[in-house]
């Protein structure tokens, strides 16, 4: 897949711009949803994700159905604990688009209003460089709980894993890479992309920075050209896993 490359104004100054905080507090956070940046990039990923995801989930049935597979849980079982995790999940995205937000000085979609302009490494991105797909994984699991579905579960939710791990490393870390250049490289080199290690636990409970030695570096925060590349691509993708799963139903039904 080739991505044209995003142009960006000059960089700001450290000067010419307030201090962002670099660990903004929980309240702050989930607060923060009120700003209308961060509360359409949500209603661009519901828009985009949540119907997908129901469409999956309903081939997936269909695919139980063929294959005579037995959902896991009882209905009494797995609605509470599909519910559960769809909710969990969404709160945990709530929070750290809302961290990265007030911590990095723009929504998490470079769709919405460019993109962060201050590179983050505290808070949960001390830990992962993406927090948020752990929640977006708790929800897709918890509708596929629900649903009932076990080829959802057991086949399409690992398909969904690696889409998240390919979409991440070729759109936002591409975009990442040249916004904030060599320090997001080292960056990247020290924090895993999804499972968290000891250390990198620790410094979040300790509150310490994943790259303690300098300031994080500061772009534009204009909006670079085509920013609305990284959306077509994830509906591309979107398109191409709703129609892979309709061919494995065509082929197993």
């Amino acid at each position: 897949m080739t991505l044209p490359p995003p142009s960006l104004a000059p960089p700001l100054s450290q000067a010419s711009r307030p201090a962002l905080p670099r660990h903004p507090p929980l309240a702050a956070c989930m607060a923060a949803i009120r700003h209308p940046a961060l509360y359409k990039n949500f209603m661009v990923h519901i828009f985009v994700m949540l119907p997908a995801a129901m469409l999956m989930c309903w081939i997936g049935l269909r695919v139980d159905a063929a294959l005579g597979l037995a959902p896991l849980l009882t209905a009494a079982q797995r609605v509470p604990l599909g519910l559960g995790l769809i909710g969990v999940g969404g709160l945990w995205v709530w929070y750290v688009y809302g961290f990265l937000f007030l911590a990095g000085g723009g929504s998490p979609g470079s769709h919405v209003d460019g993109g962060p302009t201050t590179m983050v490494d505290t808070g949960p991105y001390t830990a992962i460089r993406h927090p948020s797909v752990l929640g977006k994984l708790a929800g897709v699991t918890g509708l596929g709980i629900t649903f009932g579905s076990t080829a959802f579960l057991v086949a399409f939710v690992p398909i969904l894993v690696v889409y998240s791990v390919i979409t991440n490393r070729l759109l936002q870390e591409r975009f990442c890479d040249q916004r904030f250049g060599e320090r997001y490289a080292r960056y990247r080199t020290r924090v895993p992309m999804l499972v968290p290690r000891p250390a990198g636990l620790a410094r979040w409970a300790r509150g310490e920075p994943a790259l303690p030695d300098e300031a994080p570096p500061i772009a534009a925060t204009a909006h670079p050209p085509g920013i609305w590349g990284e959306l077509r691509w994830y509906l591309l993708g979107l398109g191409l896993l709703v129609g892979t799963f309709s061919l494995i139903w065509a082929l197993v039904g």
